[in-house]
């Protein structure tokens, strides 16, 4: 079939003649309009007599080039009246006003089409890099045929491999969009392409709009070869990964990218190999599983909670399932209830970040009972589910003694303080060797003095949130008087942000008082895993433009309860049977824990800074920049203390920086979505959309300012809200910079940012996911009502 490409008009009225299913088509160039604009208008009321509204599009010869889109850069106009002339002729001239004016562009006419099941765009390749899958973009809620490519409504997105068959797809509507994209593809043979459609109710594919991807030049050559040669054994690895494994309760197993230990948050989604491995090292190889089995949860198999698939880390949703079971659980108990859990999130995707909260019952609270037998209703039998009941119970009262895990933590922190006063300095005068003999010495400071009793202070976190929730449902305490409690809670990021205000109050000429904050805080890094993100002490920027801080009187301090509150909260634990504090005692209990996990966090992250420095100058010793020792992975490095090298060192290491630049590349080719639930999810990647944290109640409008771990703190935040993709604590500057709300992509109702909005009382959405992130970052204001659960982009006021 000979179809050629020419502008938007010419190129739909070549698709309807060779017999897609294009609307009608009448087009006019804009010198025509000029000449006889009332003949124009006769021939459009001629052509479209039986239609009740038309569309007037834009198809000017800027558009839809080979180099350039300008999509969205001329108007259309919707829903016109075929009977208004007068309403038709400005429309027309509107769209003519918004061309730049080239001899030969054209203004197309089309019928509106009702009815609409969903619309959308595909793109035959990705956008951004050409990697080898059909993206389709769409709204099935709106009802409307501009919604995606006006920016506006509800989306959804499907990643599909191009080497995916039609016969293996489950969905009817997927299924239509894809014939119309292969029928295409038989037109334009080669061509990456560009479509506009919508899919009626009754499943009728209308096409209105084809045109060539215009980002090809920024392609790599052999993208496609990389992904296609790569993918079968992703998909081999998947399927043999979920099998059944020995001594690990689950017949089959889930992987995520937020569940647990939440790698999408801390290091990112497609984090280069040093970052992955070290966070490997510290957390998912063995910290997560013994310090909740010094908790009183299971032992469990010798089992890593992280993988990674084609280079992105994943959580084992199995292995993170099984370490949430009491100890002494009878084993056909365990196998019941961590395939139930498994089971729940395959059908509930949207909780992938908040399965702690509406998936696992990682302790016992008071809504135990009711939230269980809700979500599980013939999972177990009656005496099954008291022996589960009966040991979690068991397992709460016991860390709610803080002197039984959380206390000894603490210890193990302060511990790890002392010793960091200790540590050797770093300096290019220590030899090759010994640096890696410090580093290993940092690393196991940092597990067994750090990652291993944050963990637990972490899991008291989640369990004084978890009992916090339940005492709100029951109606022991108010939502709103719990966040006045956590306002109450002295913090790192509060005691930052009192120091920096010292500063500010000055001016910042107070030289005292900048360095005494760059010798606590300046470890901090908004990467906290990423060798390349600049730690606070070397950020030159960093009191620059601090006129406007975030100021500490927002926090309030002596939370009181009530006679009415303690009395209520302890008819509630002790009907319950929770025995081992009381509602003062539990207050007690969550400000530690709560404050704790931040602290914790701080403490430990020095050593962590300290490892990335030396790796820094380790690399500087064998001739290697920053940013290739950031493609190498950890054991390749540590590995050098404990074997000789065959070839000269820089020469070894060279050949690994190439090939984790191999690893990294693949990562960022390969699409895949937040959860995996089986083998086919490598091909067929669905974006799952996410159900957004907010925090606080309150309402706010303001500007858009995109933060990331390169910018510069000098940068005006004052007043905006805030966006960026992780909630990690080395973000913790923007809070010194007096803005007016945050918007994280990833990050759960419990991560560090969640704590530090509710503390200041900012309004928050945190993981919101990348769809709706895509979404408000993109704009210029937006408006955040937390109260409402809903945050909408919106037009600068």
């Amino acid at each position: 079939m000979n179809v050629a490409l020419g502008t938007k008009a010419e190129t739909l009225k070549a698709l309807l003649n060779a017999g897609f299913n294009v609307p009608k088509v009448f087009y006019f160039k804009t010198e025509e309009w000029e000449k006889d604009l009332d003949a124009i208008l006769n021939s459009i009321y001629q052509n479209f007599a039986e239609y009740n509204f038309i569309i007037v599009r834009s198809s000017a010869i800027a558009e839809d080039g080979h180099t350039a889109s300008a999509a969205g850069a001329f108007e259309s106009i919707l829903n016109i009246d075929i009977n208004n002339r007068c309403f038709l002729k400005k429309a027309i001239t509107k769209v003519i006003a918004s061309y730049d004016r080239s001899e030969g562009d054209q203004v197309l006419i089309q019928p509106m089409i009702s009815d609409i099941e969903a619309s959308g765009v595909i793109m035959t390749r990705c956008l951004e890099d050409g990697s080898p899958y059909y993206v389709i973009n769409y709204d099935d809620e709106s009802g409307k045929t501009d919604s995606i490519t006006g920016g506006s409504g509800a989306s959804k997105t499907i990643y599909i491999y191009k080497g995916f068959s039609l016969e293996d797809f489950s969905s009817k509507r997927v299924k239509k969009m894809m014939e119309l994209v292969y029928s295409l593809e038989k037109v334009f043979l080669k061509i990456p392409l560009d479509i506009e459609f919508a899919l009626d109710r009754n499943f009728k594919m209308h096409l209105f709009q084809v045109r060539k991807i215009c980002t090809v030049k920024n392609w790599h050559p052999n993208v496609e070869s990389i992904v296609s040669t790569k993918i079968r054994f992703v998909e081999n690895f998947v399927s043999n990964y979920f099998k059944k494994r020995f001594g690990v309760f689950g017949e089959r197993t889930i992987l995520g990218v937020m569940p647990d230990w939440n790698p999408a948050e801390i290091i990112g989604v497609t984090p280069k190999p040093l970052a992955a491995s070290l966070y490997r090292e510290i957390i998912t190889r063995s910290t997560w599983r013994k310090s909740r089995e010094m908790m009183g949860y299971k032992k469990n198999a010798p089992e890593e909670l992280m993988v990674l698939v084609a280079g992105r880390p994943y959580i084992d949703v199995r292995n993170s399932f099984n370490s949430f079971l009491p100890a002494g659980l009878k084993p056909e108990v365990a196998e019941k209830v961590v395939s139930g859990y498994i089971e729940r999130l395959d059908n509930n995707p949207k909780f992938h970040d908040k399965v702690e909260f509406e998936i696992a019952a990682t302790i016992f609270d008071p809504c135990f009972d009711d939230n269980f037998k809700r979500r599980y209703p013939s999972l177990l039998t009656e005496s099954e589910f008291n022996q589960y009941r009966e040991k979690l119970l068991e397992l709460t009262n016991f860390n709610l003694d803080q002197k039984n895990t959380l206390l000894p933590a603490y210890e193990s922190i302060e511990l790890l303080k002392s010793r960091q006063k200790m540590y050797p300095k770093l300096s290019c005068d220590i030899s090759f060797f010994e640096l890696t003999s410090i580093l290993r010495s940092l690393l196991d400071d940092c597990i067994e003095f750090g990652t291993i009793p944050f963990s637990i202070i972490a899991r008291h976190g989640f369990i004084a949130e978890s009992l916090l929730r339940s005492l709100i449902h029951k109606k022991g305490i108010s939502k709103e008087r719990v966040e006045e409690f956590k306002r109450s809670i002295t913090t790192v990021s509060g005691e930052m942000s009192k120091h920096f205000n010292e500063i500010c109050s000055s001016g910042g000429d107070n030289e005292v008082a900048k360095k005494d904050f760059i010798a606590k805080y300046g470890h901090l890094r908004p990467g906290t895993y990423d060798i390349l993100s600049l730690k606070y002490s070397d950020r030159e920027n960093l009191f620059l433009n601090i006129s406007s801080c975030q100021t500490a009187d927002q926090i309030h301090k002596d939370f009181v309860l009530s006679s009415s509150e303690r009395k209520a909260m302890n008819k509630i634990l002790t009907g319950s049977g929770i025995e081992s504090v009381d509602a003062e005692f539990f207050l007690e209990y969550a400000a530690k824990a709560i404050s704790g996990r931040e602290y914790a966090k701080f403490i430990f992250t020095r050593n962590l800074s300290l490892i990335l420095d030396g790796l820094g100058l380790w690399g500087e010793k064998i001739g290697l920049a920053k940013e290739e020792v950031a493609m190498l992975n950890l054991p390749d490095i540590m590995d050098s203390l404990y074997s000789h090298l065959d070839s000269s060192v820089y020469g070894h290491y060279e050949e690994l920086v190439r090939k984790g630049k191999k690893q990294y590349e693949l990562a960022n080719y390969f699409k895949l979505s937040y959860l995996i639930r089986s083998s086919a999810d490598v091909y067929v990647v669905p974006q799952h959309r996410c159900a957004p944290n907010f925090i606080t109640s309150k309402r706010v409008e303001a500007p858009i300012v995109i933060v990331s771990n390169t910018s510069t703190e000098s940068e005006n935040l004052a007043g905006a809200i805030v966006c960026i993709e992780s909630a990690d604590p080395g973000y913790d500057w923007i809070f010194t910079r007096k803005i007016a709300g945050l918007v994280t992509k990833y990050g759960g109702t419990n991560s560090h940012m969640a704590i530090r909005c509710a503390e200041y009382g900012l309004p928050a959405v945190i993981g919101c996911g990348e769809m709706l992130y895509d979404k408000i970052s993109g704009a210029s204001f937006c408006c955040l009502d937390a109260d409402l659960k809903k945050i909408t982009p919106c037009e600068m006021k």
